[in-house]
């Protein structure tokens, strides 16, 4: 911890609490204080302890060290509050001035509550806006935090450069994150995940992990996540064009039911449980270009075969595009027999091997509830890879796909443009569907209002299959209809 000057716990607390009132303080709210104080109806301070301190759980930390001037019996209430969270509720780094001066301010305030406080802190996140990568005092933090037995801790970091507009070099991740044992949730942004000492053993209670913006040694996959054996929710997002660097990474997560992330070529061989798989890109850019696929086989039957209890698939660009790369059959070996949800985004449908993946996954998900699709557009498609009519695709493979929308019960199209194949697949589903429920169509902003009407007017017409099936159209420029 950043060292403070000598004073006894009264006068550190003291100090503390004048952060807060005096920063603050108003005829109001101390005539609002007062009539709480004498107020002969107060029945919170009555309240069993523990009662108490669940409540004072809801409230932000600022609200919380308020209490204190409450009455002599809420004095201390606060310094065993157990979750503590120090966000832009409680400040920020200012705009004005030296960066380092502002920041080593905010936190000697937070390290002075650390230091009058009593008893276990369960839940820690420190989310203070303008608050930079890690530094020393961050470091000391995590680690009297590890002490109190910390369980889920959540450090948020800014890479925005403010002041002088020069970004700090220094990423690496508290290295005192290893001896908090007891961690249950993690949650990191911006910052670089150290390799793991010697001495590590592994977070045998995590079940949540979140990195955001960050960057990972391989070692991460081969000595970190199989030293966690409970982990169920892993969200991994890498900065920028450092996703290439891992090709093919394997997964080692026996407990792992749902993975979120940017890194499109990882293997799941050793993920039985995973039931939710979403690779979509960093910050919905659609300007990602793919290589490496020499290195790593873009085989769809493979990736998904290792995936027996997916039951919600995502597919985003940089997925799409690498299945479509590979040799696509029109059906999987493997059928995803539990798989109820599928996205798929910024996939061209009259694009030859976008479409071929798109019906590949559909006739190999008997059980599909959901379908959303959201299209993209290329007009330097070269002329044979274009596909004018979804049938033509459907007679050429010679594959039965009557039975594909059996159990079909909403079907999403997003940024649709009016052509041909949009529309033989819609009439597809309608023909095809008994469980229909709803249809939503929201078209592309470029789409004018003639061609949203012709395209809305021939939909309208197709046979339906289910009696309960309802087109919902949003207009661009017109309420929803």
């Amino acid at each position: 911890m950043r060292a403070v000057p000598s004073q006894n716990s009264e006068e550190r607390e003291l100090g503390f609490l004048s952060f807060f009132v005096a920063s603050e303080s108003s005829v109001q709210d101390e005539a609002t204080m007062s009539r709480l104080c004498e107020s002969s109806a107060d029945r919170i301070s009555h309240l069993p302890y523990d009662v108490m301190q669940r409540i004072l759980s809801f409230l932000p930390v600022k609200d919380v060290a308020r209490t204190a001037t409450l009455s002599k019996q809420w004095r201390h209430n606060w310094r065993a509050n157990t979750q503590l969270v120090f966000d832009g509720d409680f400040g920020e780094i200012s705009k004005e001035g030296s960066y380092d001066s502002n920041a080593s301010k905010l936190m000697f305030q937070i390290c002075k509550a650390l230091m009058v406080h009593d008893g276990p802190i369960t839940k820690f996140v420190l989310e203070i806006p303008g608050l930079r990568r890690p530094s020393p005092d961050i470091n000391h933090m995590v680690h009297f935090l590890a002490k109190k037995g910390v369980q889920e801790l959540a450090l948020i970091f800014s890479d925005d450069g403010i002041n002088d507009g020069n970004p700090m070099i220094e990423r690496e991740m508290p290295s005192a994150l290893f001896s908090a044992c007891q961690l249950s949730s993690l949650i990191l942004r911006d910052c670089d995940f150290s390799v793991a000492p010697s001495w590590f053993l592994g977070f045998s209670k995590l079940t949540h992990l979140e990195l955001a913006k960050v960057n990972v040694e391989s070692s991460f996959y081969s000595d970190f996540l199989p030293n966690c054996p409970l982990l169920q929710d892993l969200k991994l997002f890498i900065c920028g064009s450092a996703v290439e660097s891992h090709l093919k990474a394997e997964l080692v997560a026996p407990s792992l039911k749902v993975f979120e992330s940017n890194v499109w070529n990882v293997c799941f061989k050793h993920t039985p449980l995973l039931s939710v798989v979403s690779i979509t890109l960093v910050n919905g850019s659609k300007h990602y270009k793919l290589s490496g696929f020499d290195v790593y086989n873009p085989d769809i039957a493979a990736v998904l075969g290792s995936l027996p209890a997916i039951q919600e698939l995502v597919v985003g660009l940089e997925l799409l595009l690498f299945f479509a790369s590979g040799n696509v059959p029109c059906i999987l070996p493997t059928h995803l027999h539990h798989l109820k949800v599928l996205e798929l985004h910024y996939i061209i449908l009259d694009r030859l091997s976008e479409a071929r993946v798109l019906l590949c996954l559909i006739r190999s998900s008997p059980n599909l509830q959901r379908l959303l699709i959201l299209t993209g557009a290329d007009d330097t498609l070269p002329q044979n890879e274009v596909i004018d009519s979804l049938p033509l695709l459907l007679g050429a493979e010679d594959h039965s796909t009557a039975s594909c929308f059996q159990c079909l019960e909403e079907l999403s199209l997003k940024a649709v443009l009016g052509t041909r194949v949009e529309l033989d697949l819609l009439r597809f589903v309608l023909a095809t569907a008994p469980l229909l429920r709803r249809i939503f169509i929201r078209p592309a902003e470029k789409l004018d209002t003639s061609k949203s009407h012709k395209f809305l007017k021939e939909m309208t017409q197709y046979k339906r299959a289910s009696k309960e099936a309802e087109i919902i159209y949003f207009w661009n420029d017109e309420a929803d209809t």
